[in-house]
């Protein structure tokens, strides 16, 4: 199995706790599968995740917060 590795981009006042939620979330799904998993706290009104650098799920975009549950759909295909 390939080697996972996440970016967790947000907006530090507004999604902080959420980011650090979702980390933990990914860690306790994919543990050992994980490469790295990066948090970058960005100026943008944004809470995002990237899997090996593809756009998961962005808050702004779709206006629902990135899940772990998109992970395994997405890794699923």
């Amino acid at each position: 199995m390939p080697l996972l590795n996440f970016v967790i981009e947000f907006e530090r006042e507004l999604y902080e706790d959420v980011a650090l939620a979702l980390a933990r979330r990914l860690f306790a799904r994919f543990d050992e599968r994980i490469d790295s998993l990066t948090l970058v706290p960005i100026p943008e009104d944004d809470f995002a995740l990237y899997l090996d650098g593809a756009l998961v799920r962005s808050q702004r975009e779709t206006g629902e917060a990135p899940r772990v549950a998109d992970v395994i759909a997405l890794i699923a295909t």
